[in-house]
């Protein structure tokens, strides 16, 4: 059995630029000094850019997955509005409370007309700023000739 032992060179210039391989027989117990062929040598800075190859190639197909997730996860709701529905931009001092109550149906319940309003624009809390688009569902409109 051998064993094989990488020792890099002094860098004197006889051995400038070279790996040396040192091998030890378990049965003799020698130790065997001599240099790479460049096949050696060859075939692992061949493993070396290969192995760079593969984690790049990996990196590069999981920051476009997760260019991808970041762009498509989150998809803003519809913005522009269907047949039936009206739209609604906030002025200052509006509320989404007060803006529900004004535009709702007659037995409409305000928190119920909160909520749809909230579902269809998109939005996980109740602030609004001045300028912001809102699109009335048509359930909290209600029937034409309600």
């Amino acid at each position: 059995m051998e064993h094989v032992v990488w020792v890099l060179g002094s860098g004197t210039q006889s051995q400038a630029g070279r790996r040396t391989m040192r091998t030890k027989s378990a049965a003799s117990g020698r130790t065997h000094n001599g240099y790479l062929s460049s096949r050696e040598s060859t075939s692992s800075g061949g493993w070396k850019l290969l192995r760079t190859l593969v984690v790049a190639a990996a990196f590069l197909i999981l920051f476009a997955g997760f260019s991808f997730m970041r762009s498509f996860a989150d998809e803003p709701v519809s913005s522009v509005p269907s047949a039936g529905e009206t739209v609604v931009i906030v002025d200052t001092g509006d509320t989404l409370w007060s803006i529900a109550a004004e535009v709702k149906a007659g037995g409409m319940d305000t928190r119920e007309a909160v909520y749809s309003i909230m579902e269809r624009n998109g939005y996980h809390s109740a602030s609004l700023s001045s300028g912001d688009r809102l699109i009335i569902p048509v359930e909290v409109l209600g029937e034409p000739g309600e």
